[in-house]
């Protein structure tokens, strides 16, 4: 590679950054040629007819901006003077300075940056998290306007699937009595018949007293959460997850840093999907470590052939994953659009903070905002609400067995560990629906202020009417969007202060001996 063609594509590459489409990246690389004499005849000039030898100065629009290239120039000029310093100077001071040419460009100068992401968007992390969607069942593998008997009855073959075997992991659980928030009641072989006795006793009451809250409710909530998010995905008029990734994604190209925006939020569902793989890889540990811990039997077979036991084991630790994948999946759904909720707030603020816009169009955009939030609130968060009573219920009944406070059983020791952990686990999924939905209620009322803000700015909207930006103050203030658990909003002031709460007495029980497993 030449010299020079390894100059042009550095600088290339720079105006591409900058979202110029590729005509208009071809004709700029002209132009900066031209300014410093390293033009080459084999250039075509399609499209660039208007191209003098003389000194240029170009202004394009970026992110509603005008923007001039002197930094570019100063780049191309930096870069060719360490190859030919005296042919760039010769061919500079060439130029007459007193003639002009304006370039004009349009507005959609960044339609390239923002096609680029999108399609990054869908390609890396949209497109892989639909089909993992539906891999789990609660999306359709087709489309809803594709017709085909074979893949209609394929995806309520492979639904009805999925859903039996989730039943069949609730069997396997109550028959080898596990207990998510505490593990397997092991069977212990002793010929001492009073202790047998004992451990019999212990066994049934664990397994067969409590199996309506054990066994029975958790099951069906989770369930019942998994049915309604189907209902919910395949019944909907239009994808709303697609739909509100890339209005997320148009809403930042109006700001200055939009391209430092989108890379962020990039790198945020990332973290998303990271977490959710930590965390379901640490839950599907503890149940293999509790299953190697002690001797696991099975109701109705204990004496059946090893080869049996060995084969229900298996289908239960898959069955128990499979059935975390699924709560993992809804949490982790409702906590991504809760992040993307967030980020469409944030750019509208930013939008009407740093560039004139129509306050009626602006106005709009948060009227779509507020459909998407009600479809958030009414349609995503009750399966989520579901399985947020079973994870506290999980991890308040783990501890009170941890520190030995379990009715029944009070001999039993539990592994401190792998308990423990297991019930941060449970504690983890029930608290991160709240904490998303307390952040995002923090960007709805910090929208609220945004009014007032824009009338103490008069260089950004100068040119807009007084009576306008009066309407925005006006539609601000009277908001009321805010992110909902059980119906009721989440903010953070109301988190902190339950957690202060929780934090206080659980500080009081400490100090008076009751947390001690000895």
């Amino acid at each position: 590679m030449t010299v020079r063609s390894f100059t042009l594509k550095r600088i290339e590459a720079l105006l591409f950054i900058y979202g110029l489409s590729l005509n208009k990246r071809k004709c700029l690389i002209i132009f900066l040629s031209l300014r410093s004499g390293v033009y080459d005849k084999n250039d075509s000039l399609h499209g660039c007819a208007n191209v003098p030898n003389v000194s240029l100065n170009i202004r394009f629009f970026y992110n509603g901006k005008a923007r001039g290239l002197e930094f570019v120039e100063q780049k191309f000029m930096k870069t060719m003077e360490k190859f030919n310093p005296e042919r760039v100077n010769s061919s500079s001071s060439s130029f007459e300075d007193n003639e002009i040419v304006h370039v004009t460009l349009p507005d959609t100068s960044t339609y390239l940056s923002v096609t680029t992401v999108l399609n990054y968007c869908k390609s890396k992390i949209l497109t892989p998290y639909l089909r993992f969607l539906s891999f789990v069942g609660l999306r359709s593998f087709m489309n809803q306007h594709e017709i085909c008997i074979h893949k209609t009855v394929y995806n309520i073959a492979y639904l009805l699937f999925a859903v039996g075997f989730m039943i069949v992991g609730y069997v396997l659980q109550y028959m080898s009595c596990f207990r998510r928030e505490r593990g397997f009641c092991y069977m212990y072989v002793t010929r001492n018949k009073t202790l047998m006795a004992e451990y019999e006793t212990i066994i049934h009451e664990t397994c067969e007293a409590s199996i309506i809250f054990s066994f029975i409710l958790p099951s069906i909530l989770h369930l019942v959460a998994y049915l309604h998010l189907i209902f919910v995905f395949r019944n909907t008029d239009d994808d709303q997850l697609p739909i509100l990734m890339e209005r997320v994604f148009l809403a930042s190209t109006s700001i200055s840093n939009g391209f430092i925006s989108q890379r962020r939020l990039v790198r945020t569902l990332r973290v998303f999907f990271t977490i959710s793989l930590i965390w379901l890889t640490l839950s599907f540990a503890v149940v293999n470590y509790m299953m190697l811990n002690g001797d696991v039997a099975f109701k109705w077979i204990t004496r059946s052939p090893h080869q049996l036991t060995m084969f229900l084991k298996i289908v239960l630790v898959i069955s128990t994953l499979w059935q975390d994948l699924i709560q993992c999946t809804i949490i982790s759904n409702y906590c991504l659009q809760a992040e993307l909720l967030r980020s469409f707030v944030r750019f509208m603020r930013e939008r009407l903070l740093q560039s004139p816009v129509l306050p009626l169009e602006w106005m709009r955009d948060i009227e779509d905002f507020k459909k998407l939030l009600y479809y958030f609130n009414q349609k995503i968060s009750p399966s989520v609400c579901l399985l947020i009573v079973m994870n506290l219920s999980y991890a308040l009944s783990g501890t009170l067995w941890l520190f030995r406070y379990h009715i029944i059983d009070k001999e039993t020791l539990p592994i401190f560990g792998f308990s423990l952990l297991n019930i941060l686990l449970w504690a983890f999924m029930a608290l991160a629906p709240f904490i998303q939905a307390a952040r995002l209620s923090n960007s709805c009322e910090i929208l609220k202020t945004v009014g007032q803000e824009s009338r103490a700015r008069p260089y950004v909207h100068q040119d807009t009417p007084t009576l306008e930006l009066d309407s925005v103050l006006l539609y601000t203030t009277s908001l009321k969007i805010n992110a909902q658990l059980f119906y009721l909003p989440i903010t953070g002031r109301t988190l902190f202060f339950c957690l202060t709460i929780g934090g206080i007495v659980i500080l009081t029980l400490g100090q008076c001996h009751y947390f001690t497993t000895s």
